[in-house]
């Protein structure tokens, strides 16, 4: 064989092994198949509450969605929050204010009322300007049940602690003034009394009267 052809059949060879190489064979194209192993994406990590960080304590980032809840009145919502946040210890009274402002905007004034108690045992004299929220918050919810009897000493029970704290910010003034109010709402009630006594008094007359009447119909 000539030089000359030697060269030829050496870069045909060449091209043969290339297109091999590239999943190539004649004048055809094909792709050879690959099999590769992918790992499964790892999930992002959950979306942070707005001001929180790693590092925030899971009792306070559990109350800020309660707060988003509560301004959204899905008080439901909220209470999950805030019960979640309660479970925290060391106890963490803040939480169960909460836990009493969401029951009172459901309506749940008992279930409120206990939560208010356990704030200010928990907060004591740690957190006197708590306590004293809490205290407030329980005179406004007997006022919500119309017990104003119960309502107008916890308002004085506030006071008291308002007045035994001086270095908390707390309103005594706002007792003086729900005090006030609350003798003026039972003394227009004593007022008042008679008035109604006699109004039921003349209706039970007239019922009595016509169910005689009833009894015994004029003769035809």
């Amino acid at each position: 064989m000539s030089g000359k052809a030697a060269s030829g059949w050496a870069i045909a060879l060449v091209l043969v092994l290339a297109n091999v190489a590239w999943g190539q064979t004649g004048t055809g194209t094909t792709t050879t198949a690959t099999t590769t192993t992918t790992e499964p994406a790892t999930p992002p990590p959950p979306a942070l509450e707005p001001g929180m960080s790693e590092r925030t304590p899971p009792a306070w980032a559990a109350l800020q969605r309660g707060h988003r809840a509560f301004l959204a009145r899905d008080f439901d919502t909220a209470l999950a929050a805030y019960r979640e946040a309660a479970m925290a210890t060391p106890p963490l009274p803040i939480a169960h204010y909460f836990i009493g402002a969401a029951q009172r905007a459901k309506g749940s004034f008992d279930e409120a009322l206990e939560s208010f108690r356990t704030a200010a045992r928990l907060a004591g004299d740690a957190d006197a300007a708590l306590k004293a929220k809490c205290l407030a918050n329980i005179a406004w919810t007997f006022e919500a049940k119309q017990d104003f009897n119960a309502a107008r000493e916890a308002w004085l029970e506030y006071k008291t602690w308002c007045t035994t704290h001086a270095s908390i910010p707390g309103f005594p003034q706002i007792a003086d003034e729900r005090v006030a109010a609350i003798d003026v709402v039972k003394a227009l009630d004593q007022t008042y009394e008679a008035v109604r006594q006699r109004i039921a008094d003349r209706e039970r007359v007239v019922a009595e009267q016509a169910a005689q009447a009833a009894a015994n119909p004029p003769a035809p």
